[in-house]
């Protein structure tokens, strides 16, 4: 069981942090009554899953998965804004530990992840970043004549319009840039900018189609600006498109319908990234969603009510042990 406990800038207090609290209290309840599981119960708090200290998401998950593209070493080496590197930021808070983060040395029967509802799309979904940088010619704000320029700043406003357009056109899936980044002064024409595309479609097959179009649509711009500004992209992070386990899913279906009605459930999808997306790799998982008011998420302003809260709590725990009594039985 678990989810995480870091969270955007400008997060709130439920996202991540639900799914570590109600974990939590599942531990409790099985010790206070002491319930005697056949497999080990587990809390997992994931290291850095939103990506906002450290570029890359979901990284304990990730590199505990062994998939994703960005090992133990590497993760190590990477750098926050002010560049504190990971490996020391992880020594400074004593989480540095010993033990193999390594599911082939530290394996999972199976995973739940408790979480607020993310919009109302059962499996994750595809998703990449991507890092563009737009370079121009620096020059001086009142010495340089507007049809001299070689404005950075101007074209990469264009471009991150055409990222919008472009998804919103196709319909392929959802293209967001939430990162701008210029080193210049506010006299200064900018000669380079830098900024990232966040990708999430339905298969990863959509992700790869709305991104050509975006580049696409890239090449026509600067082409069409014809004032020396140019891109340069990199595919900096991605999760594959992740199916839940069938197992875990009924698990925590017939949990939920032991403390709510049918007409109370329904199965969903997520566009968020989450944990999950990489213990399904190589173990069963399935996630629990409970509702967020107005379902927003990634802001100060998100709330769920204690009694979901409690319920989702309550339908983590009947999963974990539904699923620990069918694997006692040898079923799963």
């Amino acid at each position: 069981m678990g989810s995480h406990l870091d969270t955007q800038p400008a997060g709130g207090r439920y996202d991540g942090i639900l799914g570590v609290q109600a974990a939590l209290e599942v531990l409790g309840m099985l010790h206070e009554n002491k319930v005697e599981t056949y497999c080990p119960v587990a809390l997992v708090d994931g290291t850095n899953e939103e990506g906002a200290r450290f570029p890359g998401a979901m990284m304990a998950s990730g590199v505990w998965s062994t998939k994703s593209s960005t090992p133990l070493e590497a993760c190590w080496t990477i750098q926050d804004k002010e560049g504190v590197l990971m490996m020391q930021a992880l020594k400074d808070n004593g989480y540095l530990g010993a033990t193999p983060c390594d599911y082939r040395e530290n394996g999972l029967e199976c995973h739940f992840e408790l979480h607020i509802e993310q919009g109302l799309y059962w499996n994750e979904q595809g998703m990449q970043w991507f890092a563009v940088r737009v370079t121009g010619v620096e020059g001086h704000s009142g010495t340089t004549p507007m049809t001299g320029r070689s404005d950075a700043l101007v074209t990469a406003s264009r471009l991150i319009t055409a990222v919008r357009d472009t998804a919103l056109r196709t319909e392929l899936g959802v293209a967001t840039v939430g990162v701008i980044n210029s080193d210049t002064s506010q006299a200064t024409i900018p000669a380079s900018i830098d900024f990232i595309i966040d990708i999430r479609c339905s298969t990863d097959e959509m992700v790869e189609e709305l991104a050509t179009q975006i580049f696409q649509a890239f090449d026509a711009i600067i082409s069409q600006e014809n004032n020396g500004t140019a891109s340069e992209i990199k595919r900096t992070w991605g999760l594959p498109e992740s199916k839940f386990h069938e197992n875990c899913i009924k698990a925590a279906r017939v949990s939920a319908l032991m403390e709510v009605d049918e007409h109370q459930i329904m199965d969903m999808k997520s566009r968020a990234g989450h944990d999950s997306a990489w213990t399904s790799r190589v173990c069963p998982t399935s996630m629990i969603f409970v509702p967020s008011k107005d379902g927003i998420l990634h802001n100060p302003n998100e709330y769920t009510s204690p009694e979901n809260c409690a319920l989702g709590a309550q339908i983590l725990l009947l999963s974990v042990l539904r699923y620990d009594y069918h694997a006692r039985l040898g079923a799963y």
